[in-house]
């Protein structure tokens, strides 16, 4: 559920507020801030949990408020202005990854206001990578390369793309599959280098299955995972979910991890797990304790809906991991 926090300080603006919050539909829940002498608070406490912020002011009284509070494109929330009138509908802030652009499409097709949009790619009609990035399900490894992949595009200049996975659809004309100095590469690894100026995007397709002894540590357990990984040329931008069995529902180390990368963590429970099909490496004291044979990679291919498995079970430091994957293709 989208999480949306309105803020608007006028008589017109308050009822705009309520007017957009209604039509807006229960996949958002949306918070309604009324007094801008607590507006700052609101906003230090917020800025990271919510999704989008629409600001009903002027555009100055929004920029000296979230200014602060800016970090980076990556994981700074969508922040749209709109006039008290709800005449025009103006994204200030992550228009491509934080999705303020699509949001803000929304909200003036909502009341039927006019939609203005400053980004370059989008005013000119080209290509952004950081907008198809988000639409396919990948990560973008260095953000700070968006800027120079859009450049390159404006310029006229042909981008290379080079993928390890099939794709669908027409390539928009801006892509080549020719060799070319800037290019994206799509692939689990972060690490590959096939242009001179290498975009990487990751595609988000990846279960890690875990298991473990009770009371690892959580560096025992971010050690063990992160070579795992880096063994298998996967990066942890990969990483879609970490899935176990129920019993590990509170292990900390798997929790600290989950938290620090933030991966969702999903469990389930031994029946589950057996009703999964394939061929997995037996133990019959992980049986014992947990009433199935095999947690890690049975994890691994549920959590990944019934995909591929990449990487049977690994063990170490009392930890064990699978990989599986989901099947994907890059769209256009």
């Amino acid at each position: 559920m989208k999480q949306i926090g309105i803020l608007s300080f006028t008589e017109r603006g308050k009822r705009l507020s309520h007017r957009i919050a209604e039509g807006l539909g229960d996949d958002c829940n949306v918070e309604i801030l009324e007094d801008k002498g607590k507006a700052k608070e609101y906003l230090r406490e917020n800025f990271q949990q919510k999704d989008v912020f629409l600001f009903i002011c002027a555009a100055g009284i929004a920029v000296r408020m979230i200014a602060p509070l800016i970090r980076s494109k990556d994981v700074d929330p969508a922040v749209i202005v709109m006039d008290e009138f709800g005449r025009f509908v103006v994204p200030i802030l992550s228009g491509h990854l934080g999705g303020a652009n699509a949001a803000a499409a929304g909200i003036a097709e909502l009341i039927e206001a006019q939609l203005v949009l400053t980004t370059a790619t989008d005013i000119n009609d080209k290509f952004a990578v950081d907008v198809w990035s988000k639409y396919v399900g990948c990560r973008i490894v260095d953000v700070r390369g968006i800027k120079d992949v859009s450049s390159a595009v404006l310029r006229g200049e042909k981008i290379g793309f080079e993928s390890g996975f099939p794709f669908e659809g027409k390539l928009p004309e801006e892509l080549t599959l020719d060799p070319a100095e800037m290019g994206i590469c799509v692939s689990l690894s972060d690490k590959l280098k096939p242009f001179k100026k290498t975009f990487n995007v990751v595609p988000q397709i990846v279960t890690l299955g875990v298991g473990c002894r009770k009371n690892v540590s959580a560096d025992q357990f971010e050690k063990f995972i992160l070579n795992v990984l880096e063994e298998n040329n996967v990066s942890i931008y990969a990483v879609e979910k970490i899935a176990s069995i129920d019993l590990k529902k509170y292990e900390k180390c798997i929790l600290s991890f989950s938290d620090k990368y933030k991966i969702p963590f999903v469990t389930y429970t031994a029946e589950e797990l057996k009703g999964v099909s394939g061929e997995f490496l037996p133990s019959d004291f992980v049986k014992s304790v947990t009433g199935v044979d095999n947690v890690c990679e049975r994890s691994a291919v549920l959590g990944s809906g019934n995909g591929q498995k990449i990487l049977s079970k690994a063990s170490g430091s009392g930890v064990t991991a699978a990989l599986a994957m989901k099947d994907w293709k890059c769209k256009f």
